[in-house]
């Protein structure tokens, strides 16, 4: 296959947020061209979050049963993505002969590396079979299987936007989980460094009924719990060397606490326990990064953003001001992995999921 081949890939991202669908369409060849086309977010509706959310807390415990019992609902998420592509491709009015490829993350639903288990709802044989095209998913499986963590997983992608600028920048994605995505002496690193919108997410629907607590206002109205905070420094996880992952649901035990303190207090100690994973990712000094660039749906929280600006003495930006839609950067960066793992491009390394050798991934479906 030819290094330069430019392809049409519908990217589909949905994160552990698990508050909408993010879809670009993009002409890549899945190194060093890009051509954003078109895109758009889809948000699920509340119905939705609360039966993913409701699946993931009542998982079984034992490893065993656990992908028989998520794969229950595989066909409720395929069915709803499918139909957001097919509203897409309507709206954007787009011929489906013109796309080559679908790249779909899937919606992530458990996360245990250790146990070689890395789960995400979306059938990419059933959309390859039932849209007539070809179909590309589960990113993560190679690179576990390989002993990696098989997450952050779109690290070529940030690499790619990373190389535009002049300075020495980490790319910050504040999803359900904040990850990072650095170049150190041309050296790729990236990591999972801790909660972002997960807590927030999951105290704003217990206390308010609401997604997500809006520019942190709610969050404003409270005090930090320092005692809590003091725990969760002390968390194993912090301890761990990059690159590391996450699951969703890593930091449940701290949400049962946090929904025992004052409603505000808790939302705004949420907040530094994000504050918290961008401090230790700082304490790496061979990092010597001069500017941070937030992307995700957590960079619109304007409480978090004055936390980090505050506490942090690091320029700190929204990938937005440099004409980069940070709503949507994850969906283009599977679009791009897409194209990198249709061609048997590596997608990980080392440094970036902690696989033992460079890896491609993802598994091609075509409709015939």
């Amino acid at each position: 296959m030819k290094k330069n081949l430019k392809l049409n890939v519908l990217g589909i991202m949905t994160g552990t947020s698990m508050d909408g669908v993010d879809i670009s369409l993009i002409n890549t060849n899945g190194t060093d061209f890009v051509k954003i086309k078109c895109e758009k977010s889809y948000k699920f509706n509340k119905n939705y979050q609360n039966i993913i959310n409701n699946l993931i807390i009542k998982k079984p415990k034992n490893n065993n049963k656990i992908k028989e019992y998520f794969l229950k609902k595989d066909d409720f998420v395929t069915d709803i993505l499918e139909k957001i592509i097919i509203l897409f491709l309507k709206q954007q009015k787009i011929n489906k002969k013109n796309i080559d490829l679908i790249s779909i993350s899937g919606q992530t639903v458990y996360h245990d590396p250790l146990n070689k288990i890395s789960i995400q709802l979306g059938n990419g044989k059933k959309i390859s079979k039932n849209l007539n095209i070809k179909t590309i998913s589960n990113f993560r499986d190679n690179d576990i299987k390989n002993g990696g963590q098989g997450a952050p997983i779109g690290s070529y992608y940030h690499k790619f936007l990373m190389q535009k600028f002049k300075e020495n920048v980490v790319i910050v994605n504040l999803g359900g989980i904040a990850n990072f995505s650095t170049i150190v002496s041309k050296t790729l690193l990236s990591s999972d460094i801790g909660p972002a919108n997960c807590l927030t997410d999951d105290l704003s629907n217990h206390f308010f009924k609401k997604k997500f607590d809006k520019d942190g206002n709610y969050a404003r109205k409270g005090k930090v719990h320092n005692k809590l905070i003091s725990k969760f420094k002390r968390d194993k996880f912090f301890k761990k060397s990059f690159p590391k992952s996450l699951d969703r649901n890593y930091f449940r035990n701290y949400f049962n606490k946090l929904i025992k303190l004052d409603k505000y207090d808790a939302l705004m100690t949420a907040n530094y326990m994000t504050y918290i994973g961008f401090k230790e990712l700082l304490k790496n000094k061979k990092f010597n990064i001069e500017k941070i660039l937030l992307t995700g749906g957590g960079r619109k929280n304007k409480l978090l953003k004055e936390i980090l600006v505050n506490k942090l003495n690091k320029k700190i930006e929204l990938i937005d001001k440099y004409k980069i839609n940070g709503d949507l950067v994850e969906a283009q960066m599977f679009a791009y992995i897409g194209v990198r793992s249709f061609k048997n491009l590596v997608i990980s390394n080392k440094n970036t999921t902690g696989v033992k050798k460079n890896l491609s991934g993802g598994v091609l479906y075509s409709p015939d």
